[in-house]
């Protein structure tokens, strides 16, 4: 398994668009999973998890690393390409950039949101949210290349204070999801409009 799978097709980009997928890639450790035991993980039919797996095999972001003979029916076994499944960024910028593309990464910043809202409320109802893991800051009034210029200020300065220190087999360390959203205020728009 590669460590990170940069996805640079508009097909790939819709497999991953839909947050169900997004679990099945995340039950994934390092060993493989049959959709049998996909479905057991997730609490999900296996007729579903069938679904959702030929579509992420044919994106390439699943792949068949083998297949065993049980009581005479032949059990697949998936794994992620990769541990990490990244965009490219230049399908922002691409050519074919057009209202479809836009519908498509819509809907994945819209799977992205509803996993971390459902990370985010899962950890606050177990008393896990602190006020120091938790920055807002709003009424910003920025161009779009403004926020553009923001959140990769943000991300490298990241990528500069983890510089590899993210390894889950240190001691004292815990998973954090960190996410950094520029979202337009639509609501205050209208209002100053009208």
């Amino acid at each position: 398994m590669k460590d990170i799978l940069v996805l640079r097709d508009i097909d790939q980009i819709k497999a991953v668009s839909h947050p169900y997928r997004v679990d099945i890639l995340e039950a994934f450790a390092e060993e493989p999973l049959s959709a049998k035991q996909l479905s057991e993980l997730l609490s999900e039919p296996h007729a579903k998890i069938n679904y959702h797996i030929k579509t992420l095999l044919n994106a390439g972001i699943l792949e068949l690393v083998e297949e065993k003979v049980k009581s005479g029916i032949i059990e697949k076994y998936y794994l992620p390409k990769a541990k990490m499944v990244i965009m490219d960024k230049s399908i922002l910028n691409s050519a074919v950039y057009d209202e479809n593309v836009a519908r498509t990464l819509n809907q994945v910043s819209i799977s992205l949101f509803e996993k971390i809202s459902d990370d985010f409320y899962r950890a606050a109802e177990n008393d896990e949210v602190k006020s120091k893991h938790v920055r807002h800051y709003n009424q910003y009034y920025l161009t779009e290349e403004e926020c553009k210029e923001v959140m990769d200020c943000l991300e490298e300065k990241i990528t500069e204070v983890l510089n590899g220190k993210d390894k889950k087999d240190r001691d004292n360390t815990r998973p954090y999801n960190i996410t950094l959203m520029g979202v337009p205020d639509l609501r205050k728009e209208k209002k100053a409009k009208k």
